[in-house]
């Protein structure tokens, strides 16, 4: 009988104390999600100013590339080469 009782108080002790440590668990889950996003969130700011700069940019300076000034301000801002001169043999 004597096991019986040890086994109930640590049941208890487990049950008491399951609550808090899941609410702790879950905070510290949001807090770090929430900081992964807002590095996401200034990447895509920064992203969306290039692009913004790119489109305005290429519509003033180059009105014969309009029709491809979104692909060619999305490339540019992904890293691909800017528009220019070609490079490379012919």
């Amino acid at each position: 009988m004597g096991s019986s009782g040890n086994q109930r108080d640590v049941r208890e002790m487990v049950n008491a104390h399951l609550f808090p440590v899941l609410g702790l668990v879950g905070t510290v889950c949001a807090v770090s999600a929430a900081i992964s996003l807002t590095s996401i969130g200034g990447q895509a700011a920064r992203w969306n100013r290039c692009y913004d700069t790119g489109v305005t940019y290429l519509l003033e300076s180059r009105p014969q590339l309009k029709q491809h000034a979104n692909a060619i301000a999305a490339n540019f801002c992904n890293g691909g080469a800017p528009v220019g001169k070609k490079s490379g043999a012919s």
